[in-house]
């Protein structure tokens, strides 16, 4: 394959992270010529659509109530629930492409029975405030390999 020279892995979504010497940067394969700066503000796009969801279910779940189907109100109200959970855990997340290094304040490494394995990287945007990037690894052992040897060589896990 043609794959970087640099310390990468690939993501979930089939993005790759960059581990730059100033920054990490979540895109295709191939760097693009200008990197962009960082953005430091919520993923509204996800919340809202997760919002939107969210009201439909919830709409039909009352309708499913109303009309006495129990067994469906019951199986709406679960998912209702579940997009719930959803929507407040992805809640102080952004969708930035770029994260400087200097700026990292930690990286946690969350193992999963079920489901991908992610970090977590929280780091300072202007002002101070904090904010958290979530990068769900591929499902695989070697990405996963990849993945931490490159946060390790980062520094930013031992």
């Amino acid at each position: 394959m043609n794959e970087p020279a640099h310390s990468h892995f690939v993501l979930a979504d089939a993005q790759y992270c960059h581990s730059l010497e100033d920054r990490f940067y979540i895109g295709k394969r191939e760097l693009p010529e200008k990197l962009p700066a960082p953005v430091n503000k919520l993923d509204y796009v996800t919340l809202s659509l997760q919002i939107a969801g969210l009201a439909v279910l919830l709409f039909f779940t009352v309708m499913t109530l109303i009309t006495q189907y129990y067994v469906v109100t019951f199986t709406l109200g679960l998912l209702a629930i579940t997009l719930a959970l959803a929507l407040i855990r992805s809640a102080g997340f952004t969708a930035t492409k770029t994260i400087l290094k200097v700026d990292v304040l930690g990286v946690d490494y969350h193992k999963k029975m079920f489901g991908y394995d992610y970090f977590i990287i929280r780091y300072a945007g202007p002002g101070g405030k904090v904010w958290k990037r979530r990068l769900a690894i591929y499902d695989s052992q070697q990405c996963l390999d990849q993945a931490l040897k490159a946060m390790k060589d980062a520094g930013f896990m031992k």
